[in-house]
C-alpha cells in the first residue's frame, strides 16, 4: 500500500471530512463566449523540413540517368533469369544472373560513390552562398 503524504490536507486531523475537491472546469477563468483571449502571439519560427529536396545539377542528373538505366538492365536480367529458369538453360540462366548483379553493384557503386560526392559539393556550395548573402 502506499504512503500517505502527512502534509496532504485529508489526512491531518483538523480536516473537513466529507468536503470533496472543485472540478477543474469551476476553477478556469471566466470569459464571455465568443470573446478572444489576450495572450500574446510569438512569431512563428520556419520548420526545417525533414525531408528537403536534394540539390540537383547537370552532372548529377546526367549520372542519375545512367543508374537509372543500370536498375533497369537489372530488372530485364532478372526478367531473363526467371525465364531461362523455366527452360531449364543454365548457361543463360548464369549470364542474365551475372550482368544482373553486375548491373546492381555498379548502380550501389554510383550512388554511393560519384552521386554522394557531387551531391555533398553543391549542398556546400548553397551553404557558402548563403552565408555570404547574410
Amino acid at each position: 500500500m502506499a504512503r500517505r503524504s502527512a502534509s496532504n490536507e485529508r489526512y491531518q486531523k483538523n480536516a473537513k471530512i466529507g468536503s470533496t475537491r472543485r472540478s477543474a472546469s469551476s476553477s478556469k477563468p471566466k470569459r464571455e463566449a465568443g470573446s478572444m483571449a489576450t495572450a500574446s502571439k510569438k512569431p512563428e519560427k520556419k520548420k526545417e523540413r525533414l525531408f528537403s529536396p536534394l540539390p540537383t545539377s547537370p552532372e548529377i542528373k546526367k549520372w542519375r540517368r545512367i543508374w537509372y538505366a543500370l536498375l533497369a538492365l537489372a530488372v530485364a536480367s532478372y526478367a531473363i533469369t526467371l525465364y531461362a529458369q523455366s527452360i531449364k538453360s543454365e548457361l543463360m540462366l548464369t549470364i542474365a544472373l551475372a550482368v544482373e548483379l553486375g548491373a546492381v553493384a555498379v548502380a550501389v557503386g554510383i550512388d554511393l560513390i560519384v552521386i554522394r560526392k557531387l551531391r555533398n559539393a553543391v549542398m556546400a556550395e548553397q551553404k557558402a552562398a548563403k552565408k555570404g548573402k547574410s
